[in-house]
């Protein structure tokens, strides 16, 4: 079956492993490509958990950093795609020590295996779970699951997501969380962007009832141990 993604991508699945098989293969990849014209890739599927309480000290724009990982958690080389931290180091609170990560992989098995033993990053073991997909939101009316991305936002102007005023997020000066106001909720007391944000919440659990993979805590391989 395929299906168009809201970026412009399209995903493909494939019902049988001999079919992902040939695709993998370059000669094959390369003449599938061929019918969809120039400046066209194949993106891998790609495996993402999310680290809880990571040392800030890590940096996930190192390599070095994510060999470490990669060795202490038992994975082969370049099993980490990448990591990066979830919220921006700007928003972080003065005597924050650890902070939410996310971790990229090639694999299910490298996914699953830290799921299971944990990893030890800057010292510290953490724990994971699976990053399951969350509810869209338009970073212009900040709507969420509103059918439309920023690029296609019928609203005029900007509001922003921390503060609600008409300009962009990225140009907000308050910082004081009870100047925030949350677009959706129409209230004082936390952004747009907040978790902890009730529309939020609600659209997160109607989200995930929906979502096969949020009913399994490893990703399922041929290993019973992964159902």
């Amino acid at each position: 079956s395929t299906r168009k993604l809201p970026h412009g991508g399209i995903l493909y699945e494939l019902k049988a492993t001999t079919s992902a098989a040939w695709i993998n293969i370059p000669t094959n990849r390369s003449t599938f490509l061929n019918h969809f014209g120039a400046d066209i890739i194949i993106k891998d599927r790609t495996y993402h958990l999310l680290l809880e309480n990571v040392p800030i000290s890590f940096d996930p724009n190192s390599q070095i950093a994510l060999a470490d990982m990669e060795r202490k958690g038992g994975l082969t080389r370049d099993d980490i795609i990448k990591a990066r931290y979830i919220k921006p180091i700007a928003r972080r609170s003065p005597n924050q020590r650890t902070a939410h990560v996310t971790l990229t992989l090639k694999s299910k098995n490298a996914a699953n295996q830290i799921i299971w033993f944990r990893i030890s990053i800057e010292g510290k073991k953490v724990y994971s779970r699976k990053l399951l997909p969350e509810p869209t939101r338009c970073l212009k009316c900040h709507v969420f699951n509103s059918g439309h991305i920023t690029a296609d936002c019928p609203q005029e102007h900007n509001t922003c997501g921390t503060c609600g005023a008409e300009h962009q997020t990225a140009s907000c000066t308050v910082d004081i969380q009870e100047l925030y106001h949350c677009a959706n909720c129409k209230v004082e007391g936390h952004a747009s962007w907040s978790r902890d944000c009730p529309i939020f919440i609600a659209r997160w659990q109607t989200h995930r009832a929906r979502n096969e993979e949020a009913k399994y805590k490893y990703f399922p391989t041929d290993d019973p141990l992964t159902w």
